[in-house]
C-alpha cells in the first residue's frame, strides 16, 4: 500500500525535534515491522508543506498524486489541512469554510478517480491564550473556526463516502495544553505520539495494516 499524508506544518512535523512529527513516526513504524522482509509491502509519503492552504494543495496535489500511485497496489491519501486555511485577514478568513470544502472535494474526487482511499484528519485545537489574539507573524486565529471546519469535513467525509478521524476531542480529554508546544499552536512531541497513535489504530481498525 502506499499513503500519501497531504497537509500544512503539522503534517511535515515541524516542532517535534524528537520525533519528526506523526508521518514520520508513522513512517519508521512500518519500516521496523517489514524490515525482516524481503520487500517491502507499505510505503508512507510526508506531503507536509509548513504553511500550506488547501489553496495551495490544488496546484500541486494531481501530480504529486500520480507521481506515486503505482497501478495493482493499494493507495490511500490523507488530508490534514485547515489550521492556516482559518487565518484572518482582513476580517476574514484566507480560506473560507465554503472554499476550503470545495477545494478538498476536488482533490477526493481526483484522489477516487485514480482507485484511491481516503481520509480526512479534523484540525488540532489552539491554547486559549492564542484563541483571538494574533501572534507573532501577525496570524489570528480563532477556536471556533477550528470546530467550524472540522464539522464541516465530517460532512464532507460522509458526502464523498471518505472517513473522518477526530483529533480535536482527543486532545482537549487528555490535557490539551500538554500537547502544545509553546507557540500554542503546533503539537509538541506528546502531541505528535497522541496523533500517531490514532493514525496507526486507524490503520489497524479500517485498513487492516
Amino acid at each position: 500500500m502506499k499513503i500519501q499524508c497531504f497537509g500544512d506544518s503539522v503534517t511535515f512535523g515541524e516542532i517535534d525535534i524528537d520525533n519528526g512529527g506523526w508521518v514520520d513516526q508513522l513512517k519508521r513504524s512500518y519500516i521496523k515491522r517489514q524490515a525482516c522482509l524481503t520487500r517491502q509491502d507499505i510505503s508512507v509519503y510526508n506531503l507536509g508543506i509548513a504553511g500550506e492552504t488547501t489553496d495551495g494543495l490544488c496546484i500541486r496535489f494531481e501530480i504529486e498524486l500520480k507521481a506515486r500511485i503505482k497501478k495493482g497496489l493499494r493507495s490511500l491519501v490523507m488530508f490534514a489541512y485547515g489550521a492556516n486555511d482559518i487565518v484572518i485577514h482582513k476580517n476574514k478568513n484566507i480560506v473560507p469554510v465554503e472554499y476550503f470544502i470545495k477545494n478538498l472535494k476536488q482533490c477526493i474526487q481526483n484522489a477516487k478517480a485514480n482507485d484511491c482511499e481516503i481520509l480526512l484528519i479534523g484540525l488540532t485545537p489552539i491554547d486559549d491564550s492564542i484563541d483571538g489574539v494574533a501572534n507573532q507573524h501577525d496570524k489570528l486565529r480563532y477556536g471556533n473556526d477550528i470546530k467550524k471546519y472540522n464539522s464541516a469535513l465530517e460532512d464532507l467525509a460522509k458526502e464523498t463516502e471518505s472517513l473522518f478521524l477526530d483529533i480535536y476531542d482527543e486532545f482537549n480529554l487528555n490535557n490539551k495544553p500538554s500537547l502544545l508546544s509553546s507557540d500554542g499552536l503546533h503539537p509538541n512531541s506528546a502531541g505528535h505520539r497522541v496523533i500517531y497513535r490514532m493514525v496507526k489504530q486507524w490503520l489497524r481498525d479500517e485498513i487492516n495494516l
